[in-house]
């Protein structure tokens, strides 16, 4: 049994690795719709030119992974990787891609 789901980040034609959840459901596409939403409006706050603020997918899921991860141990099974939404199990409740180029996403 599991709430399974994945999740990656766009911008352009640009994507990241995609984000496995074992657990996380829905929760976890909330959380990441919210993560975005906060850090674009820091980016634009900032006005400064590093890779998270310039919010290249690849460097905002290594930050949001650190987000999720702040203050546990070890990840023992919850969360993996994969190059594409075929490479795990999704099966509960689908891939989801959060478009950082998108106004409120």
């Amino acid at each position: 049994m599991g709430d399974r789901v994945s999740v990656s980040f766009r911008k352009g034609g640009e994507e990241s690795v995609v984000l496995f959840s074992h657990w996380g459901g829905m929760t976890l596409v909330a959380v990441a719709k919210g993560y975005a939403r906060e850090l674009k409006a820091e980016a634009q706050k900032a006005g400064l030119t590093w890779p998270l603020y310039r919010l290249e997918p690849s460097i905002v899921m290594v930050d949001f992974i650190r987000m999720l991860t702040e203050g546990v141990g070890r990840v023992t099974s919850d969360y993996y990787l994969g190059r594409s939404e075929a490479d795990g199990d999704n099966s509960d409740n689908g891939h989801f891609v959060i478009d950082l180029d998108g106004e409120s996403e």
